[in-house]
């Protein structure tokens, strides 16, 4: 099924050294990465932020992202990593069929 017919929510996430401004964008891209991998059987894939169009305007570069699918069906469990040097951002999050 297509990444639009689902719905991605944010469940809970932990921040270290990140203001709110560039949570907000890694959310954004963290979000964009689960769409990215929904149609696909990848369980795990790594990210670099440069790799999205919008990261280097919202002055979120340098990251990277490990994304994990835990588990398939109905709802899905997603969990990210963003990190750079002296900064993370954890990310949990649920995906469902609309």
């Amino acid at each position: 099924m297509s990444s639009r017919f689902h719905i991605v929510t944010i469940e809970d996430f932990v921040s270290n050294e990140i203001d709110a401004d560039a949570q907000h964008h890694l959310l954004d891209l963290f979000e964009s990465a689960v769409r990215s991998m929904l149609p696909t059987l990848a369980r795990e894939a790594r990210f670099e932020t440069s790799d999205f169009a919008s990261a280097e305007q919202r002055d979120v570069t340098g990251f990277s992202l490990h994304l994990t699918r835990l588990g398939r069906g109905e709802q899905t469990t997603w969990q990210g990593n963003f990190t750079r040097i002296g900064q993370r951002l954890e990310v949990l999050a649920l995906s469902k069929d609309d």
